[in-house]
C-alpha cells in the first residue's frame, strides 16, 4: 500500500477496527462516495444502496452527514504526517530537506486530492473538525518537527532564526497555494517540474534571510 495514500490506509484501518457490521459497512460507503462525488454531491441514500443498508442503519450511529464526515475524518488526520515525519530526519542538509518536503508533500497532496479538498471544506464550517486538525498540526510542530528544526539549524548555520511554526507556515504556503491553483481552481500546468523547483527556491530564500538581530 502506498504510505502517501490516505483512503487505502483508512480502508486498511476500517478493515481491522471493531465496530458493528452496519457502522462499518456506512463508513466504507461513505468514504467511497465522498471521493468520487465530493460531499456534497452525497445524500445518505446513496450511502445507504452503496453500503447495503437502509437510511435508518446510517442515522442509527450518526445524527447528521456532518457527523457522518466528521468520524470519517479525525482518524485520516494523523496520517498527515505519520509517513513524513521519519522520513524527513534522514535529510540534516537544507537543501535536500526542502527538497524531500517539496516533493514528497506534493504527492501526498495530489495522491489525496479529492481527500484534501473535502476536508478543507467543511473544516470551514465544522468547528470539532478543524479544532482537531488544529491540535494536530500544532502538536507535530511542537514536539516532532521543533526537534528536527534544530539539528537542521546545527548543521546548516546560514539558517535564519526563526520558530518551528514560521518555518512550517513558510514551507506549507507556497506549497499549498500551488495545490489550490492545480486542483480547486483546476488551473493547469505544462511544467510542473519546474513549477516545483521554482517553490523550493522560494522556500530556501525565506529560510535563509538574514538573521533577526544581524
Amino acid at each position: 500500500m502506498d504510505k502517501n495514500n490516505i483512503l487505502g490506509n483508512y480502508r486498511d484501518w476500517l478493515e481491522h477496527h471493531q465496530m458493528p457490521a452496519g457502522k462499518k459497512k456506512t463508513l466504507a460507503a461513505a468514504i467511497e462516495l465522498f471521493s468520487q462525488k465530493g460531499y456534497n454531491g452525497t445524500s445518505t441514500a446513496q450511502i445507504a444502496n452503496r453500503a447495503g443498508i437502509s437510511q435508518a442503519t446510517i442515522f442509527k450511529y450518526f445524527k447528521t452527514k456532518s457527523d457522518l464526515l466528521t468520524e470519517i475524518m479525525q482518524p485520516m488526520i494523523p496520517e498527515l504526517k505519520k509517513a513524513f515525519l521519519p522520513q524527513l530526519k534522514a535529510h540534516t542538509n537544507l537543501e535536500e530537506a526542502v527538497h524531500f518536503i517539496v516533493q514528497d508533500r506534493f504527492q501526498f497532496l495530489v495522491q489525496n486530492a479529492e481527500l484534501i479538498k473535502i476536508l478543507i471544506q467543511e473544516c470551514l464550517v465544522n468547528a470539532e473538525l478543524r479544532q482537531a486538525l488544529l491540535a494536530n498540526i500544532e502538536s507535530a510542530v511542537t514536539t516532532d518537527f521543533a526537534d528536527y528544526w534544530q539539528i537542521l539549524k546545527e548543521n546548516n548555520p546560514q539558517l535564519s532564526d526563526l520558530s518551528p511554526l514560521e518555518v512550517a507556515r513558510i514551507n506549507i504556503g507556497p506549497l499549498f497555494a500551488y495545490f489550490a491553483q492545480r486542483f480547486i481552481l483546476n488551473i493547469p500546468s505544462s511544467a510542473e517540474k519546474e513549477d516545483l523547483a521554482l517553490i523550493e527556491k522560494q522556500i530556501l530564500a525565506l529560510l535563509t534571510l538574514p538573521h533577526k538581530d544581524s
